[in-house]
């Protein structure tokens, strides 16, 4: 197809959103050859050749139009042998209408005809000459193009052949090796198919929008060819197909059934749309009836299979499989990977196994079925068993039944789809049934996909009552507990009806639960005082709670060595989705400032979680290593890990560690200056968790933004309560130690000494019990030089800190702002330090406060940052102006803006006026209004 055909075809008028494509999508490397010769060529050199040689369906025709366009814009004529036009120019047809007879004389017609073309274009420009499909040319038109090449040899001239490599050892392929062969020769292919970053950029070309998995996947599926992929998507959107959500474009029908779950569905790709179809089984038609025949049979295999296999359901020697297998290799159907053959997109197995009819594609799943028994693979034979199965079959749904059992702790994904399958075939009421629900529920849960495990669960305990198994409620209560819903757990277990004690149970549920309730702890000891009563994984449960009080006790050496206790204890595969003894662990090492320690037992936690296809649990090594990275002081880090944590637990359902990375991303946002985003963050918080666990954490990130916002009495407002109970002020210590310093800091400045000798004896009884941790040791001193206004009990700590970066920062800030009565150099130069540590870590927030702190010296640091902005509309707000929008939307009055980003009320009302006269408003009623 030329290149104006193709524009033809997306006439934006008749598809909307559709823009034509020029860029040299996946083609850029054999672009920049041409360019190369075409540069050669102006600067002086003779006439260059051109050979690109590729396979059939490869993207030979469309790469040849870009390198017309290319020519074309560096100023050469565009000389086509084949197509009707190309892109630029008026391209002229080498061809001509006269006979002669006698080859020769034949020849000589052409060849003038053909100079004549070229040189007449010669007199005004360089020229480019293209031909396409060699393979096919008249022989007498290439001999006719070698004596014109011959001739011209010295001209400005560039030559493109372009030849399919199945025909490079034929007659014109070998005509042409020869009359090139005295040539300047650059070659080009085999052109490799589109993939990857490639189609990603056609397709955002196409339509504006970044493709999602599923779309890239159909755009690989139709050959690789740029051109095949322009048609696919026009015929996607011409049938609406394809909706764009948020700038990203995904089918209309939603996503695509793929993996184990495609593989056991009554009709196969079903949910594929119409125009993929077409165009693939277009391809397909022009294999031969063989191949298709073989490819049909290999696809109820699956998208993956043993030539042997094949070769036994077709009844034939693997050897008779050469021909069609070669064929639909060099078709890119499929493709070769080590002992098997694979579909080349499982969108194109789900069509080939689409044109096998329904009643032989239940013959053809027997027949594999009995094939892989007899081998002794049925977990295998499962798959294709649930496509023939009767009602009553209890060989059949054993088959089903221990496959997905057998299947629960390697694939859950595999095993969930094999089991709900089974479901709609076992009788009601059926021992299999109850079987088949517990193992899809685990599979469920595994695998990340809590309401469809809580759904499912409920609806069989439903059916079952009585009868339903102690395992399957204990599955429900799992997917309910990291929900977040711990009492709707407990009542299930609660109400199981059997016989067995579901305390057990019940401890390992509450392993996910942060609050050590007197049953719970009670519970605890019991199975600890019984070593042999109990399994492993309910006794590495028990000893993880008792790690949990003796923290919360203030016996952090001890509780560090139960946590690792309960690590050695685990067993190796966890009979529920169990590793809150490594959250444990790296949470203690984290507060103690262990940070490498800490970081290496959030991966060891992921590991664990990757072999034992805990999908469920995702979130948590990412809401470990982001608490890690913020106290390292890597702001980027620690977002990206908390973002993705967040992204994770949303796909799975789970809440449980939602908590801590919403408090990740507020303290990130409240660091770099932005309140609006740290207050956004916070109240997804607390919406989510409104009373639960984390209630301590909650307090003190809403008084951090209290103090931000609108001062330090009303912060202690929201902090006297858990100050004044010695069990809250001593948790809240442990929560972190650079706490401490920050909480007296408070007090004291809301004229509360009392509250921050409480809360600095109660460090200090911390550190002295705990010598060997030297972070809290220095949080003591630190809380106690600060309730002193003693400037030398800060000497020394900066190394008890250890990896701190913040209570560092803040130690270097106290000492400056100690020393300002009595040594006003030697506290500039202390805060000076400090705003370099702060800006050295992205922290505008505390750089602002220390600014302010500089100014009351009379000393001015400004950070300029100056760019270049709209006059009106959102975009023209500078950074200040936007904080200052943002929190004025927010409702809050001048005086607690300027709190909040340590300026005075009269530079807000000022940015206030800029706002309003950028935005075109004149009020903050209006300002709320519009703000996005």
């Amino acid at each position: 197809m030329s290149q104006r055909n193709l524009e033809d075809n997306l006439d934006r008028s008749r598809v909307p959103g559709i823009r034509v494509v020029a860029p040299p999508h996946g083609r850029e490397a054999e672009l920049r050859v041409v360019e190369d010769v075409i540069s050669t060529i102006e600067a002086g050199a003779r006439a260059n050749v051109v050979v690109l040689q590729s396979d059939q369906g490869s993207g030979k025709t469309w790469l040849l139009e870009r390198v017309a366009a290319l020519a074309a814009r560096r100023g050469f004529a565009v000389v086509d042998g084949m197509s009707p036009s190309v892109a630029t120019g008026r391209p002229v047809s080498l061809v001509g209408g006269r006979t002669v007879r006698g080859e020769d004389d034949r020849i000589a017609v052409l060849a003038a005809g053909c100079e004549a073309q070229v040189c007449g274009r010669l007199r005004n420009e360089p020229v480019l000459v293209v031909l396409d499909d060699v393979h096919w040319v008249e022989p007498a038109l290439l001999h006719a193009i070698g004596l014109v090449m011959a001739k011209l040899g010295a001209a400005p001239v560039l030559w493109v052949f372009a030849l399919d490599t199945a025909h490079a050892e034929s007659a014109n392929g070998q005509l042409l090796h020869s009359l090139v062969r005295r040539q300047r020769v650059q070659r080009l292919g085999p052109l490799e198919r589109l993939s990857g970053a490639a189609v990603v950029s056609l397709v955002q070309g196409l339509t504006g929008a970044t493709p999602d998995p599923d779309v890239i996947a159909l755009c690989e599926s139709v050959g690789g060819e740029p051109q095949s992929v322009v048609d696919l998507v026009l015929a996607l959107r011409q049938e609406q197909s394809l909706v764009v959500n948020g700038g990203v474009v995904e089918l209309a029908d939603g996503a695509l059934t793929t993996d184990v779950p495609s593989r056991v569905e009554a009709e196969p790709g079903a949910r594929l749309p119409a125009a993929f179809v077409r165009m693939v089984r277009s391809r397909l038609g022009r294999l031969s009836l063989r191949c298709r025949e073989v490819l049909q049979v290999a696809a109820v295999l699956g998208d993956r299979f043993p030539p042997q296999d094949l070769a036994e359901m077709l009844g034939e020697r693997t050897s008779h499989l050469l021909g069609p297998l070669q064929e639909a290799i060099r078709a890119g159907v499929i493709d070769s990977d080590g002992d098997e053959f694979t579909f080349h997109r499982e969108p194109v197995w789900l069509v080939v196994l689409g044109t096998v009819p329904a009643l032989l594609r239940s013959l053809l799943h027997r027949q594999a079925a009995t094939m892989l028994v007899e081998q002794g693979r049925a977990d295998a034979a499962a798959v294709h068993v649930v496509h023939f199965v009767k009602p009553g079959d209890e060989d059949a749904l054993r088959i089903i039944r221990d496959a997905a059992a057998g299947l629960l702790p390697t694939a859950p994904r595999t095993a969930a789809a094999l089991a709900i399958r089974g479901l709609e075939i076992a009788p009601p009421g059926s021992d299999d049934r109850l079987v088949l629900a517990t193992s899809a529920v685990a599979a469920l849960v595994r695998m990340g996909n809590l309401g469809a495990a809580v759904d499912l669960a409920t609806e069989q305990l439903g059916t079952c009552g009585e009868s339903a198994s102690s395992s399957l409620r204990t599955w429900l209560a799992t997917a309910l507990m990291l929900r977040g819903d711990e009492s709707a757990a407990q009542g299930v277990l609660a109400g199981g009806g059997d016989t067995r004690d579901p305390l057990p149970d019940l401890l390992l549920l509450n392993t996910f639960s942060g609050e050590e309730r007197r049953e719970v702890v009670a519970m605890a000891e019991r199975v600890l005082a019984e070593p042999g009563s109990h399994g492993d994984a309910v006794r590495a449960a028990a000893l993880t709670v008792r790690a949990r009080v003796r923290w919360r006790e203030g016996e952090l050496s001890e509780a560090l060595a139960t946590a690792e206790e309960a690590i050695a204890v685990q067993p190796g595969l966890p009979e529920v989705c169990q590793v809150d003894p490594l959250w444990m662990r790296a949470w203690m090492l984290t507060r103690v400032r262990r940070l490498d320690d800490a970081f290496e037992t959030a991966e060891q936690a992921r590991r664990v979680i990757d072999e034992h296809n805990l999908g469920v649990l995702v979130s948590l090594p990412l809401a470990l290593r982001a608490e890690v990275r913020l106290v390292q002081g890597d702001l980027a880090a620690a977002e990206a890990d908390a973002t993705a944590g967040l992204r994770a637990a949303e796909r799975a359902g789970t809440s449980v560690y939602e908590p801590q990375l919403r408090a990740v991303l507020v303290m990130v946002s409240l660091r770099r200056g932005d309140l609006a985003a740290a207050t956004r963050h916070l109240r997804r918080l607390e919406d989510r968790v409104p009373g639960g666990p984390p209630v301590l954490l909650r307090c003190l990130l809403s008084a951090l933004l209290t103090a931000a916002g609108r001062g330090v009495r009303e912060a202690m407002g929201e902090l006297r309560e858990v100050v004044g109970d010695a069990c809250s002020r001593r948790r809240l210590v442990l929560e972190d130690p650079s706490s401490t310093s920050w909480v007296v800091r408070t007090a004291l400045g809301a004229g509360e000494a009392d509250h921050a000798e409480l809360v600095v004896v109660t460090a200090e009884e911390i550190a002295a019990g705990n010598p060997g941790h030297s972070a809290f040791a220095a949080a003591a001193r630190h809380g106690r030089a600060l309730l002193e206004d003693d400037v030398t009990g800060l000497a020394g700590l900066e190394d008890l800190y250890g990896e701190d970066v913040w209570a560092a920062a803040s130690l270097v800030e106290d000492r400056g702002s100690m020393l300002r009565a009595e040594d006003r150099d030697r506290a500039m130069s202390e805060l000076d330090q400090a705003m370099e540590r702060y800006d050295d870590l992205g922290a505008a927030w505390d750089a602002a406060r220390v600014r302010r702190k500089l100014r009351r010296l009379g000393v001015r640091r400004r950070h300029w940052n100056h760019e270049t902005r709209p006059d009106s509309g959102w975009e023209s707000l500078t950074t200040a102006e936007g904080k200052v929008a943002a929190l004025v939307a927010q409702g809050m009055t001048n005086q607690q803006v300027a709190t909040g980003l340590f300026v005075s009320p009269h530079t807000v009302g000022f940015h206030l006026r800029q706002i309003y006269r950028k935005l075109g408003i004149r009020s903050r009623v209006d300002l709320a209004r519009i703000a996005p």
